[in-house]
């Protein structure tokens, strides 16, 4: 007996134009190639920061082969926002330094922040990028994506956050950069060999028609090591 009783039904019939995913266009620094990669997941829920009234937490970290999406949550017992799809990390020219601030430490001293504008780049950019963006929530709880360039090297990486209108002061906390290095080499491909479209010389992707995953979901990809170097090297 099948599990699911209903039987196939007639769907409307309206012209839909051939779709097709193309191969991830390698800029690794713009977001997360989730259409293309399942990441490894490392469940490292913790707060980093703190007052009376409010947490701001790490839920947990999303490794890609090159880059990782740092899953932080906000916290409060009074209302944060009227529209949770508002967000409270705002990337602005001008800082508000009074608001939710965001940052990372890399261990060569290298940095990236909320406070500036991080602008996705045709080449691949000299200093690391940070962008976050809200994901939903409620008034109560406002999650956030906060997408981080590239992924640290076998050392220790500091996540920074300040929030002076919430009597949040800076509050540092050190991740494992290795253990989070290690973790991309689990993130899985799932369309090995896609073609790859070219339009005025620039790789473009479309989004595809729905399908269905296969259960092992693909291939491991591999990570691109690049050589270690000391700072001031």
């Amino acid at each position: 007996m099948s599990f699911f009783t209903g039987g196939p039904r007639e769907r409307p019939l309206f012209p839909v134009p051939e779709q097709e995913l193309y191969a991830f266009n390698g800029r690794h620094w713009t977001d997360a190639p989730r259409e293309h990669i399942v990441p490894a997941v490392l469940p490292w829920a913790q707060p980093l920061g703190r007052s009376e009234r409010t947490v701001v937490a790490l839920r947990a970290i999303e490794v890609w082969p090159q880059a990782v999406t740092l899953r932080v949550t906000v916290y409060s017992r009074d209302s944060l926002v009227e529209e949770p799809t508002e967000g409270l990390i705002d990337h602005r020219r001008k800082t508000d330094y009074n608001g939710l601030l965001i940052g990372v430490l890399y261990a060569d001293g290298s940095r990236a922040s909320s406070e500036t504008v991080s602008v996705p780049s045709a080449s691949e950019p000299d200093a690391p990028v940070l962008r976050a963006q809200p994901v939903g929530g409620t008034r109560f709880a406002v999650e956030h994506e906060v997408f981080l360039w590239p992924l640290p090297s076998a050392g220790p990486l500091k996540l920074v956050v300040q929030w002076t209108d919430r009597e949040i002061p800076e509050t540092r906390t050190t991740l494992d950069g290795g253990a989070i290095r290690s973790a991309a080499k689990d993130a899985a491909e799932i369309w090995p060999g896609l073609g790859r479209r070219q339009v005025n010389g620039l790789p473009v992707r479309r989004v595809g028609k729905q399908v269905a995953l296969t259960p092992d979901w693909g291939t491991p990809v591999a990570q691109a090591e690049k050589p270690e170097h000391a700072p001031g090297e």
